[in-house]
């Protein structure tokens, strides 16, 4: 029998790379903004940008004060506004319909893939029709979100989207690390937004985030949306509606430091996947990653019917674990108005799927206890069966 791990699992891990990367440079980059004191915006926010979109092969890089904030700025940039339909995933965090909802856009909600989780693009095309049939909504954008950080299926949602005189929103908010097909997350969709929250695989220490685009003039725009569409010539002009969404020098300093080792995260990240893609029992279904695609294993999420008694099991062993999402958004109270189409996929899967411990600093004796409790409650029920 695995003898559980001396120190405690977690299911995220905001500390170990502090650790690694070394305190004191933290310090000295917060005693450098104290003392410049560009706490806003600052000369850290411009660095961040551009190393940004180098890493992701973008000719342009936003950073603003959150994932909601670059979901939010990324659509205002496009106009989004009411009388618009934005279609969205609801086997979603709640902030990937809240943005197009903040703008006074219809949130078309578009049922899930049954393997990979993301947005099922043949469900996309049956919503576009059912919307051009009442002929009440603008066909806008598309919010494609990728789950858990593995990216959607981009070619069959870009060819759609475009077909219908739409863009595409990759919300890779999950996902930023990740491959799809040669191209990184960021550089995939017409535009991309990403978090930095703690949780998220390139993170911050609080909120931040970042919207992604090779067009100048969107960028543009964005940068002026997110300081209450203020002009470049005139501060005191504003000649658009806009929001506070600027990233603080701080973030931006963390972010800086967290890149240094963000390449060698993912690949420990990938290291533990594969540990549980190889050995978990087939008892419990794992999230089907694309062909010539890599996820960034933001979670690490299985699919089992007997999901909360499992849960029950690891959390009784000391196995930290969460159902991520328990509650698809077109069934939460704020947007049940919108509740207007069939989605079985996602309702099932909010009632199946658990996420484990997933961060790169889970090492051999964590994992193989992981994996021996989740093999011990498979044979278990296996056994009840026969």
């Amino acid at each position: 029998m695995t003898s559980k791990p001396a120190k405690p699992l977690n299911l995220f891990d905001c500390a170990t790379s502090q650790k690694v990367i070394g305190q004191e440079k933290f310090l000295d980059a917060f005693k450098t903004i104290l003392n410049h004191g560009g706490y806003a915006q600052g000369p850290e926010t411009r660095e961040l940008d551009q190393k940004l979109a180098a890493y992701s092969g973008t000719k342009f890089s936003a950073t603003c004060g959150s994932g909601t904030d670059a979901l939010t700025l990324a659509l205002m940039a496009w106009g989004v506004k009411q009388g618009d339909a934005v279609f969205v995933s609801s086997f979603t965090f709640v902030a990937s319909a809240e943005a197009p909802v903040l703008l006074g856009a219809t949130p078309i909600f578009v049922d899930s893939d049954p393997e990979t989780y993301n947005m099922n693009p043949k469900d996309l095309e049956k919503a576009i029709e059912e919307v051009k049939k009442e002929g009440k909504l603008n066909l806008k954008a598309v919010v494609a979100v990728d789950i858990f950080g593995s990216p959607c299926d981009y070619d069959a949602i870009i060819e759609i989207a475009h077909k219908n005189g739409m863009k595409v929103l990759s919300d890779s908010c999950q996902s930023y690390g990740s491959v799809y097909k040669g191209k990184k997350a960021g550089s995939i969709a017409d535009m991309s937004a990403t978090s930095f929250y703690p949780t998220k695989p390139l993170a911050c220490y609080g909120d931040g985030g970042a919207v992604f685009t090779n067009s100048e003039e969107e960028n543009e725009l964005v940068k002026s949306c997110r300081v209450h569409g203020m002009s470049p010539e005139d501060h005191y002009d504003n000649v658009r509606l806009g929001m506070t969404g600027r990233m603080n020098s701080f973030q931006a300093a963390v972010l800086l430091q967290k890149l240094t080792v963000f390449d060698q995260e993912l690949k420990d990240r990938y290291r533990v996947a594969s540990r549980y893609d190889n050995e978990l029992d087939s008892y419990f279904r794992k999230q089907r990653i694309l062909d010539n695609c890599s996820s960034a294993y933001a979670l690490y999420t299985i699919n089992c019917d007997d999901r909360d008694e499992l849960m029950a099991f690891l959390k009784e062993n000391g196995i930290p674990c969460g159902a991520y999402y328990p509650r698809p958004v077109h069934t939460q109270t704020a947007y049940a108005k919108w509740n207007n189409r069939s989605l079985p996929v996602c309702e099932k899967l909010s009632k199946t799927v658990l996420s484990i411990p997933m961060t790169p600093y889970l090492d051999n004796e964590d994992l193989d206890y992981v994996i021996s409790k989740m093999n011990e409650f498979a044979q278990m029920k296996k056994s009840k069966a026969a």
